[in-house]
């Protein structure tokens, strides 16, 4: 495959920018591609129906080894009008691993099957999940996936063997009070005094300095009603991120009970609701080892980075968590990325491509070879 070939994808896919669970168009796109490779093709996967598994099977028995690709773009609002775009680099994900594709399927396999994941819903953590729930990559004993790195974590010419991305969960607290007039606050309860300590007490959370953790209040919404009236209503929202996947369930347990505990206090009522959450990277050693021999076979000495560490999420690692004895592998490809990932005007060295998608090519033929 050339990088005039691959960019020919990266154009299409791009200009196919499509929402979180409405992929479809996108979804067709790669069905067809790997349909034209001789692959078998299952599409309307997920209840969204955006989910596509292709599979490769060489007729001998061996591994299961499987490519992930998210699909799904991010939304803009310009004047007045939400727009899709692929800010976050999905588009050059899909690139690389419809391209690793089409030349396994030209090299043939030599034994165990290849599964291709194209999964919906990556940006707001629910895809991976959509796609284990089929029970359809339940075989799988090898999953790879890449992510598109900025330019500050690796540049063109460099891909990191290890992506640490951090556990993240997104909360809200509902508060109910009780209203009343604003002469007479001793008969109401003030939901909005009530958050405020909620934040303040969060915000005295403290976990242990050497460990990677943050926890912050992002809204803060009391409705609207008289000014002159007790608040009786009040939700907040909170962003909780962990560098272990152990602290993330101590953050979460000490911002919950300090929110009761808070509400109790002032005699209000409290409902927590987790609106999302996306484990951090669990990493295995042997298969490290492999992927850190695969960049160098593309890349060289110079071009490996032993691991990269960032603040942000992948639900990649869902597949991990929730099949423990699932191997998988993650690469960071550099490629000059800026100004940074989810900005409307980020953009990228795309001859890089070419890189990512033979180091997952590669490291399919290798996994497939691990007895």
């Amino acid at each position: 495959m050339t990088i005039s070939a691959i960019e020919k994808t990266w154009q299409a896919l791009h200009a196919l920018a499509e929402p979180a669970f409405k992929e479809s168009k996108t979804a067709q796109f790669v069905a067809n591609y790997l349909k034209d490779l001789g692959y078998k093709v299952q599409t309307g996967l997920t209840p969204s129906g955006t989910g596509v598994i292709a599979t490769l099977a060489s007729g001998k028995k061996g591994p299961v080894v499987g490519l992930r690709s998210d699909m799904d773009c991010l939304m803009f609002t310009e004047n007045g009008k939400e727009i899709p775009v692929h800010a976050c680099g999905h588009d050059g994900h899909m690139s690389m691993v419809l391209t690793a594709a089409a030349t396994l399927a030209k090299q043939g396999l030599k034994k165990g099957k290849l599964k291709i994941v194209f999964q919906p819903a990556e940006e707001i953590g629910l895809g991976a999940k959509a796609m284990l729930a089929t029970g359809e990559l339940d075989d799988l004993n090898y999953l790879f996936g890449v992510h598109l790195m900025p330019k500050s974590l690796a540049k063109s010419g460099q891909v990191a063997a290890k992506v640490n991305w951090q556990a993240c969960t997104l909360l809200t607290i509902t508060i109910t009070g009780l209203t009343a007039h604003g002469s007479m606050p001793h008969l109401g309860i003030n939901a909005l005094d009530t958050g405020c300590a909620i934040v303040n007490a969060v915000n005295a959370i403290h976990l242990d300095p050497l460990e990677g953790w943050s926890v912050k209040a992002t809204r803060f919404n009391t409705g609207t009603g008289a000014i002159n009236a007790i608040c009786d209503h009040a939700e907040i929202s909170f962003d909780l991120r962990t560098t272990l996947n152990s602290s993330m369930a101590e953050l979460k347990n000490k911002v919950t009970t300090l929110a009761r505990a808070t509400a109790k206090a002032y005699g209000a009522k409290v409902k927590i609701k987790e609106i999302g959450d996306c484990p951090g990277t669990e990493s295995d050693a042997a298969v490290l080892a492999l992927v850190e021999k695969a960049i160098t076979k593309e890349m060289g000495p110079g071009g490996l980075i032993k691991e990269v560490t960032t603040t942000v999420g992948e639900d990649f690692n869902f597949y991990k968590k929730l099949r423990p004895k699932l191997k998988t592998g993650f690469i960071g490809l550099g490629c000059n990325l800026e100004p940074c990932l989810h900005d409307r005007n980020m953009h990228f060295d795309h001859s890089q491509l070419l890189h990512g998608a033979n180091i997952l090519t590669f490291l399919v033929q290798a996994a497939l070879e691990v007895k």
